[in-house]
């Protein structure tokens, strides 16, 4: 375990996240980028995988107190402050946290190549293109190849981290956020049910067989929970 602070959060990184990280880079990226492409995945998802929790941690002190602690294992996090005092719509800001930290990477992307463009318009407008990984050959004569990739990862992988996390499925950020607003938890989870068969659908169509194990694992998830719902 590699531990450490920032700004005043305790962070615990479990070393099965570096092998999630290396089997997730070499599985996008198909070693297109080579050894080096991999690892800068690994880096640009270990970025917005801890911008998120400390979204979390950060805010969540600052609502509710206490001591938060972060843990990065496997794909993901989990933030954990037992001592805070946090209201219903607190928790739910809490929550909201994590997904919007998560692009703080990418408005700093776009921030840069402003400067380096001159343009407002321009940064952004590249920025966006670089969520679907399109960058045009004239970047490739102002930014060395692996500074690029690296760029072109690091949005792609907080923009549809974000997203991904916001979807209206528990327990992801989306489905706690739903929780939140909602009274009943059975309610949820049957919303959450539903959106999950439906995205699993949705990406088997599209040939996504990977997002279609994850909505039918949260499928399976929720459907578990309804037989024994806790409000």
């Amino acid at each position: 375990m590699i531990s450490f602070t920032l700004f005043r959060v305790q962070v615990a990184i479990h070393p099965s996240l570096w092998v999630m990280l290396v089997l997730l880079g070499a599985m996008f990226t198909g070693f297109s980028t080579g050894v080096a492409g991999v690892a800068l995945f690994g880096v640009a998802a270990f970025i917005c995988l801890l911008a998120h929790e400390m979204g979390h941690a950060v805010v969540g002190r600052r609502l509710g107190g206490g001591q938060p602690e972060v843990l990065l294992a496997w794909l993901g996090g989990d933030c954990c402050n037992e001592s805070a005092r946090l209201t219903r719509l607190q928790g739910v800001l809490m929550t909201a946290a994590g997904p919007l930290c998560s692009l703080l990477p990418v408005v700093l992307v776009a921030t840069v190549l402003s400067c380096m463009l001159g343009s407002v318009a321009d940064g952004v407008s590249v920025t966006f293109h670089f969520v679907f990984g399109v960058a045009s050959e004239a970047l490739l004569e102002m930014f060395p190849p692996m500074v690029l990739v690296f760029a072109l990862y690091l949005v792609q992988i907080c923009v549809w981290w974000s997203l991904l996390n916001l979807l209206p499925v528990f327990p992801l950020d989306g489905g706690q956020i739903m929780h939140g607003l909602m009274r009943s938890a059975y309610s949820m989870h049957r919303i959450s049910l539903a959106f999950a068969c439906v995205l699993a659908l949705f990406f088997l169509v599209l040939g996504s067989l990977w997002m279609v194990f994850i909505m039918g694992a949260l499928a399976i998830f929720n459907y578990r929970c309804m037989q024994n719902p806790v409000d």
